[in-house]
């Protein structure tokens, strides 16, 4: 996912979140508001942990080759694979 994506759905929780108040005053609003950004944060700093963790599997991959056996396409096949996108 690349910035602009996880910026739109914040965003998108935030509107969310303004136009259906369940809140009963501004400060409640306001503390809704946080709640459902860090929410969003949350869930956007989950999605690049598991790319860490992807581009990290990725390189022990490419470091455990045998250079008798494989060659630089190896290891440029699994740097380029796309696993799953988030």
């Amino acid at each position: 996912m690349n910035k602009d994506q996880a910026y739109h759905q914040i965003a998108l929780a935030c509107l969310k979140a303004l136009r259906n108040p369940t809140a009963a005053d501004a400060e409640d609003q306001i503390q809704m508001l946080y709640k459902v950004i860090d929410q969003a944060f949350e869930q956007q700093f989950a999605l690049v942990l598991a790319e860490l963790e992807d581009c990290k599997a990725r390189l022990s991959q490419i470091e455990s080759l045998d250079p008798a056996h494989n060659t630089l396409a190896d290891a440029q096949a699994i740097s380029s694979h796309q696993g799953t996108a988030h």
